[in-house]
């Protein structure tokens, strides 16, 4: 039985995967101890492979990087886990191999094979949430992924712009409460703004938007980000057609299943 997870700063998520579905989804928060997470979510697989032997477990995590041996690193949120191999300690209570990537870039790979991305070979993902981070996803590939320390306006980093930590701050307000389309209006013109710089680095044909600062109450509207990009690269050719995220919460374990058909 393939297992797929998504492990998040905040949450973890587990599913068995049958036929490219997904089974009973278990979510449980995210153990800050690392040999606890591991533990944790070694009995969520086992729990989701009812009695069957776990042939492999595949999904996304939040750190910038997964070294070749299995070390995190880049985890803001997940700091104590940087200090254990995590895919080696995983592999060894499961006894079966197991494969991590960047969060981001699983949601993408979710979003390339099963949602917003699907017919583009060249597309980025970028979620804006309590962060903010992306990835290229290339002809059913993961190009790059990271977070956007590097994406600045000004000097100031996207995330301290846009991010509902971001707004967070600015209002002193949960995002959600933020039902001024016109503060709203302004996140987007700064976001398009991003994703301007995005486009030098990436150069995406279409770009898929998620996170809760996209598909959450009162987002940041899609439309007047378009429109807002449109204008910034007038003269410059084509713009990418951007489009909201298709997968929800789930992205990330859709990931996990585009990534074991490339394993096949």
């Amino acid at each position: 039985m393939n297992i797929v997870c998504d492990i998040g700063g905040t949450n973890m998520r587990v599913a068995a995967v049958s036929d490219d579905s997904l089974g009973e989804i278990k979510k449980v928060p995210t153990p800050k101890d690392p040999l606890e997470g591991v533990a944790t979510l070694a009995a969520l697989a086992r729990e989701c492979a009812h009695g069957e032997e776990v042939s492999a477990l595949v999904g996304g995590i939040a750190a910038d990087r997964i070294s070749e041996s299995g070390e995190i690193s880049g985890a803001t949120n997940l700091r104590a886990w940087e200090k254990v191999n995590i895919v080696r300690s995983l592999s060894d209570a499961l006894g079966a191999p197991v494969k991590l990537v960047n969060d981001t870039a699983a949601i993408g790979m979710g979003e390339a094979y099963f949602g917003a991305g699907r017919g583009s070979s060249n597309f980025s993902y970028i979620t804006v949430s309590t962060g903010v981070g992306g990835a290229l996803i290339r002809d059913g590939s993961i190009a790059d992924a990271g977070g956007f320390v590097e994406v600045k306006i000004d000097g100031v980093t996207l995330e301290n712009l846009v991010s509902g930590t971001a707004v967070t701050k600015k209002f002193g307000i949960s995002p959600k409460d933020l039902d001024s389309l016109e503060e709203r209006n302004k996140l987007a013109d700064i976001l398009a703004e991003g994703l301007r710089v995005v486009m030098k680095r990436w150069s995406p044909d279409v770009i898929v938007l998620g996170g809760s600062m996209i598909v959450g109450v009162n987002p940041i509207p899609i439309p007047r980000v378009q429109e807002s990009l449109d204008k910034l690269l007038t003269g410059q050719g084509k713009s990418p057609v951007i489009k909201m995220a298709e997968l929800g919460d789930n992205g990330g374990l859709w990931g996990g299943i585009a990534l074991l058909k490339q394993t096949k």
